[in-house]
């Protein structure tokens, strides 16, 4: 028995010897993957597929928003930077901040550029299972993030007219008053033509004010043009009048949240493009 007993423990010993190396390159695995992670996403761009405001964004295992989103446009509530990503306990978690696609300054036919937001975003990602590899990792990933921005931006938006001559007179735009296209071949109504009606905001938050703006006593009004789609979601943003200190990306940003009445067409939702002005007072100023 003692000899029995001696045998036993001869091969736990063993085992326990045999499991160390195992244990080593399964932390040494975890740590190559964590690195991978960051140098292939930390400072990117990422596309949601499943666009949403929230700040905070939960994806189960199978890649699906744990919060149903409400419809929210990718150009203005789908895009992120990624700042800081982690792998650890089952999920993926990206902290970055928001991005919104925008219209460059007096363009004219209509360039789009991202525009990134000081509103910080959150998300976590559950992984159905440990990743083995790579391959793994970005299947995970790819079930949440899409990699074709850069069609997308180019198919977003296509002005018809001359958007730098202002489209207060109804007779610029063209007789059946279309003046642009959205992606998907969603055609943007003049709203002056009185071919589509003109939306009211619904819901219209205000802008944060940076410290620095505050600081420096910068205050003012940016005009920002906004492509209010079917849904009544501003899709298409473009700062018309600026300020500085960073107010036009907050000014853009508030505007992003803004919710309209949906456009109608013959009684159907359409597209159509509206400006509104943001306005920054400084505390103790009145309000004209």
């Amino acid at each position: 028995m003692p000899r029995l007993g001696a045998a036993i423990g001869v091969l736990v010993a063993c085992a326990g010897t045999s499991l160390i190396p195992l244990v080593h390159a399964r932390s040494l695995m975890v740590v190559d993957l964590r690195k991978e992670v960051r140098q292939s996403y930390e400072g990117k761009l990422l596309l949601l597929k499943q666009p949403s405001c929230f700040d905070v964004l939960h994806f189960d295992g199978d890649g699906l928003l744990t919060r149903r989103p409400a419809g929210e446009p990718w150009t203005t509530c789908g895009l992120l930077r990624a700042e800081e990503v982690e792998l650890r306990d089952g999920q993926i978690t990206i902290d970055g901040a928001r991005v919104i696609v925008a219209l460059n300054q007096g363009s004219k036919t209509g360039k789009l550029d991202p525009v990134t937001t000081d509103r910080q975003v959150h998300v976590a990602i559950e992984m159905p299972r440990p990743p083995r590899d790579s391959g793994d990792l970005t299947a995970i990933l790819s079930r949440v993030f899409s990699k074709d921005l850069a069609r997308r931006i180019a198919e977003a938006w296509h002005a018809d007219v001359d958007l730098s001559k202002g489209m207060n007179d109804a007779s610029i735009g063209p007789v059946d008053g279309r003046i642009g296209t959205l992606e998907g071949d969603r055609a943007v109504y003049s709203w002056q033509s009185g071919i589509v009606t003109k939306p009211r905001a619904l819901y219209k938050p205000g802008p944060s004010y940076p410290p620095n703006a505050l600081l420096k006593k910068v205050a003012g009004t940016i005009q920002v043009r906004a492509v209010i789609n079917e849904n009544g979601f501003p899709e298409i943003l473009e700062a018309v009048q600026h300020l500085r200190e960073g107010l036009d990306a907050r000014a853009l940003w508030a505007v992003s949240q803004w919710r309209f009445e949906r456009p109608l067409k013959d009684g159907k939702g359409a597209a159509t493009m509206v400006l509104v002005d943001v306005k920054f007072h400084l505390p103790g100023k009145k309000k004209k």
